[in-house]
């Protein structure tokens, strides 16, 4: 893992390019209150796809409905990130129009600039 996120400085976040990724994996580990999600990047001129992890540490809460209602999709549309309580809250925003809400302590990330 290469960076790690908090409310102290959560908005660096923000200037990693997710947009039009592709959601692979959502992966619970209850007991260790831990999320993953897996993505794909999306290709543009400068750069190729690549795999990119989140992790979530220290989550209290995880909303992933899949009621689609703009229609079938599992690409992200945009991310939010904002602080709730001294914690992250990150929405995710899919093309199909479910919003992924997940808040936690930290955010760790794979990703390298």
């Amino acid at each position: 893992k290469v960076a790690i996120y908090s409310i102290n400085n959560y908005e660096k976040l923000k200037d990693i390019y997710l947009h039009d990724s592709e959601l692979q994996n959502i992966l619970v580990n209850y007991s260790k209150k831990e999320i993953e999600i897996n993505l794909i990047t999306a290709t543009n001129q400068d750069t190729n796809t690549r795999e990119i992890n989140l992790y979530f540490n220290e989550v209290r809460n995880l909303h992933v409905p899949m009621l689609e209602p703009w229609g079938s999709g599992f690409y992200i549309n945009s991310i939010d990130l904002e602080v709730e309580d001294e914690y992250i809250k990150t929405t995710i925003t899919l093309n199909s129009g479910d919003e992924i809400r997940c808040v936690s302590e930290t955010i760790e990330t794979d990703y390298s600039y």
